[in-house]
C-alpha cells in the first residue's frame, strides 16, 4: 500500500511558517536537493488551502517544476482541504474537501488505490497533519530541518481533532530511519510513525 508521507521544511524548534504572515523567508535554498526526482515519487498531493495557494503563487512567480511540484500534474491528483465553501468555486479544478471527516475518507481511499504504487505527499499545514495523525493515516514524517529558530509560528502538528487513533497527551512514537546533514546545515530526516 502506498505511504502517506508528511514532507516539510520546519525550523529547528518545529515551526513550518512564521506568524502573522504564514511566510517562510528563513528556508535555506540547497541546490543539491533533486526536487524533480522527489516529486516523481508521488502520485497524489494532499494539502491545506494556504499551502495550495502558496504553490499557485510560486507557479506565477517562477514557472517550472522546481518551484511548483504541482506543475504538469493532473488536477485530480491534488486534494485540498478547506473550510471555505467559496474555495470550491474558485479552484474547481482540484478535489476540494471542506469537511475534515470527508477528507479523512478521501485520504483513506487514496491510500487504497494510489496509481502505480507511488506514495502520497502530505504537504501541510500543521493542523491537517495533526488531523491525519489522529486517524492513523500518516506513515512517514520527512523533515528537512532548517538551521534556524523563530519566536512564533505555525506548528508542524496542530491539534487536529480527537477521534479514532487519537493519542492525546501520549503523542506518537517515531523511529528514525534516515538522517543526512547537507553542507547548507539542513538536516534531512525520515521517521516512521508508530501507532501501536
Amino acid at each position: 500500500m502506498p505511504l502517506l508521507r508528511y514532507n516539510l521544511a520546519p525550523t529547528l524548534n518545529g515551526y513550518i511558517a512564521s506568524l502573522p504572515s504564514h511566510s517562510t523567508p528563513w528556508i535555506v535554498e540547497d541546490a543539491t536537493i533533486d526536487f524533480p526526482a522527489l516529486y516523481d515519487e508521488f502520485s497524489s498531493f494532499v494539502m491545506g488551502r494556504k499551502t495550495y495557494e502558496t504553490f499557485l503563487k510560486l507557479a506565477e512567480l517562477e514557472p517550472g517544476v522546481n518551484a511548483n511540484p504541482l506543475a504538469g500534474r493532473p488536477r485530480e491528483s491534488v486534494v485540498v482541504f478547506s473550510r471555505d465553501e467559496g474555495f470550491k468555486r474558485e479552484f474547481g479544478g482540484v478535489l476540494t474537501v471542506v469537511d475534515g471527516e470527508e477528507g479523512v475518507e478521501v485520504v483513506r481511499r487514496l491510500k487504497e488505490g494510489s496509481e502505480g504504487g507511488k506514495d502520497i505527499w502530505l504537504m501541510g499545514g500543521g493542523e491537517l497533519a495533526g488531523l491525519l495523525m489522529t486517524r492513523g493515516l500518516v506513515d512517514v514524517v520527512e523533515a528537512a530541518i532548517m538551521p534556524v529558530v523563530v519566536t512564533e509560528g505555525v506548528k508542524m502538528f496542530g491539534e487536529g481533532k480527537a477521534g479514532d487513533g487519537d493519542k492525546g497527551e501520549a503523542g506518537w512514537k517515531l523511529v528514525l530511519e534516515k538522517v543526512e546533514q547537507l553542507k547548507t546545515g539542513i538536516l534531512m530526516t525520515r521517521y516512521k510513525v508508530l501507532y501501536d
